[in-house]
């Protein structure tokens, strides 16, 4: 815990959801330093305000989100949610969908309450202490894809998700943020050590290489990623298969290349689900369409349908898997 109350800035439209995100912030410990309407500011006022992390409730296209982006040196977290009624089932859910986002960010405060469910929502006993993990790989309209997928997908599912993106290092601590834009999903950037929660989606990192230890564990190494690739989609495809199959797959989204056609090819020989982007709506439709033509891919769908095909997957196949 840190003795200072970590300090957060709130920028929401709606005068009533300012005020409930405000009081609900400083129940779990953190100081509210700035809360306003985005209407009427500017980037050079938001550049006075001294904060250790931005909220925003704003619209999906809004300038001064980008210039937050871009510019700040705190943190930025884009969307809390849509609020639950006080006092219903989803409430605390919420909450603890909330703070979960603002842990990763701000670390656990020396005041306030953590929100804690219900004892009737607690998970069953006999449920699986692991999640399945599934494998996100991406390169030319990546993003847009698999955000358009976690947005289509509850994040109470008993997954998580490693997201391989070929990007430029310089954009890789601005991916969580953006994708986690209007969901609910935990997307988080590499910490050795960590162990993958359902709920998640972790960002497989640009410099270092990644691979999981005999507890499922975060390994993080300074070993270049091998090949032309940064992240090497297949090196995290073959890692997670080793290190979580059979409980795992795979989705190819949009990109150029062929990286992880042949690791997609050992993963199925497992026994292992692989699906794909259909090519129709991919923005650049090789990589995925490589997956397809060497037989590997099971199911071919928009973002919208393999996250309703997921949805289906685990609660007819994985959970008897898991029984």
């Amino acid at each position: 815990m840190t003795d200072r109350a970590a300090a957060i800035a709130l920028l929401a439209g709606n005068p009533g959801k300012r005020q409930q995100l405000a009081r609900v912030l400083g129940e779990f410990g953190y100081a509210v330093v700035f809360a306003d309407d985005p209407a009427g500011l500017t980037a050079g006022e938001l550049a006075q305000v001294s904060t250790d992390a931005w909220l925003l409730e704003l619209a999906e296209e809004s300038p001064l989100a980008d210039w937050l982006l871009e510019h700040s040196s705190a943190p930025v977290l884009l969307g809390a949610g849509e609020i639950p009624e006080l006092g219903s089932e989803e409430y605390p859910r919420w909450q603890r969908r909330l703070y979960g986002k603002l842990l990763p960010l701000l670390g656990e405060p020396a005041g306030g309450q953590a929100p804690v469910l219900p004892a009737p929502l607690l998970p069953s006993v006999n449920a699986p202490q692991r999640p399945c993990v599934w494998v996100l790989g991406a390169s030319l309209g990546g993003p847009a894809a698999v955000k358009q997928f976690l947005d289509c997908l509850p994040a109470d599912l008993p997954v998580a998700f490693i997201y391989a993106q070929h990007i430029d290092a310089g954009f890789e601590q601005q991916l969580p943020q953006i994708l986690g834009r209007q969901n609910d999903w935990r997307i988080l950037n590499c910490q050795p050590g960590a162990q993958l929660q359902a709920g998640e989606v972790l960002v497989a990192p640009i410099a270092r290489s990644l691979g999981f230890g005999s507890d499922g564990e975060v390994l993080l190494s300074d070993a270049p990623w091998p090949g032309p690739y940064r992240p090497s989609i297949a090196t995290v495809l073959d890692a997670v298969c080793d290190g979580f199959g059979p409980a795992c797959g795979a989705i190819i989204f949009s990109g150029m290349g062929e990286d992880g056609v042949e690791a997609c090819g050992r993963m199925r020989r497992q026994g292992i689900e692989v699906w794909t982007q259909d090519t129709a709506s991919a923005a650049c439709a090789t990589m995925p369409g490589a997956v397809q033509a060497a037989g590997f891919s099971q199911r071919q769908g928009t973002p919208q349908q393999l996250a309703q095909a997921l949805q289906h997957w685990l609660r007819q196949e994985w959970s008897a898997l898991a029984g």
